[in-house]
């Protein structure tokens, strides 16, 4: 006499229910998965680029970060840890941005190829990424290398703006809800933060570069003074009326005889971290006109890291920057003639 199978329903999902479970213990039920249509779901996504489009994982877990201008931050910032990111010693002194360094201790640190943003291909072969993002100028020549290794995405930063890198970031790891978080959470910071120092009044920003030259610059041309010009304060001088060498609308490089035209009640000194950027500084402050402008006089000069107030460091170093900028602003008070 034959075997009879229960072909009963509760029999049958039960059945059913014990394939699914060896199957998922055998590491193949992702396999069979299927998207809403019962087609395999995508593993891949396209991205586009300044390089052009890029197949991509759909969650990668391998990501390597290829420049000092925030991808390690921002990767930090959106949730995802990397495996690797490019060093940034020849810059800084230390291997990471410090707003970050506790975060990244399970980061691997890259050694650069050469120069300051080119990565060493055996290094990041090495790591066995699935994703690569770096800065569009420091990785163009060797993307095409990179690409062989792993799927490469290049992403364009804008030195005002530090949300334009975050962005595009998330677009390549699938993160952009993530990053709307961050850009909001910091705005609503930042408009509280600036609101305890009161009036702001007329304001120079400035940078010292070394070999007697120093950015004078506009509200175009740093964070910093964007910020301080949406929130009612103005960026003096204006460049079309700055002697010196401009560099589009964003700041005008001035010599130390040309100093003198840096007249705002109080002034931002912007610095770079390292000997070369405290060598810098002290050269603008050591400069024959220094004590005769009249935010120095007034004893209203704010010093900030510059590399932070241009994004290098994400919106960890923005929020660093930002304390920094309000926390000395009011050990002095409003400047006179506005209301605080």
């Amino acid at each position: 006499m034959p075997l009879l199978l229960d072909r009963s329903p509760e029999v049958v999902d039960a059945t059913r229910r014990e394939f699914l479970a060896v199957l998922g213990a055998a590491g193949l039920l992702t396999a069979c998965s299927s998207g809403p249509s019962g087609a395999p779901a995508p593993t891949t996504r396209t991205v586009t680029h300044p390089l052009g489009t890029t197949e991509v994982p759909v969650a990668p877990t391998r990501v390597v970060a290829l420049d000092r201008r925030a991808a390690l931050p921002h990767l930090l910032a959106l949730g995802v840890t990397p495996v690797g990111a490019l060093t940034y010693e020849s810059i800084i002194g230390t291997a990471f941005p410090p707003v970050v360094a506790d975060r990244a201790r399970e980061v691997a640190v890259l050694p650069t190829g050469g120069g300051a943003d080119e990565p060493n291909l055996e290094a990041v072969a090495a790591l066995r990424p699935d994703l690569v993002i770096g800065w569009t100028d420091g990785i163009s020549e060797q993307y095409p290398a990179l690409s062989r290794i792993a799927p490469t995405v290049p992403v364009d930063v804008d030195f005002t703006d530090a949300a334009v890198s975050l962005r595009a970031i998330a677009a390549a790891v699938g993160r952009e809800a993530e990053a709307e978080v961050v850009v909001r959470a910091f705005a609503e910071r930042r408009t509280a933060r600036l609101a305890e120092i009161g009036g702001i009044g007329d304001v120079s920003v400035v940078l010292g570069v070394g070999d007697g030259q120093f950015r004078v610059y506009g509200p175009n041309g740093s964070s910093v003074a964007r910020w301080l010009v949406e929130s009612g304060g103005r960026i003096v001088p204006e460049a079309a009326t700055t002697t010196g060498e401009a560099y589009e609308d964003m700041y005008v490089t001035v010599s130390p005889e040309s100093l003198g035209q840096v007249t705002g009640d109080t002034l931002v000194v912007m610095f770079n971290t390292g000997a070369a950027g405290e060598a810098a500084r002290a050269e603008l402050e050591s400069s024959p006109l220094w004590g005769t402008l009249p935010a120095v006089r007034a004893g209203r000069v704010v010093r900030i890291n510059s590399q932070e107030s241009v994004g290098s460091y994400g919106f960890q170093g923005y929020d660093a920057v930002l304390d920094s900028l309000v926390d000395q602003w009011r050990a002095f008070g409003a400047p006179r003639g506005t209301s605080s």
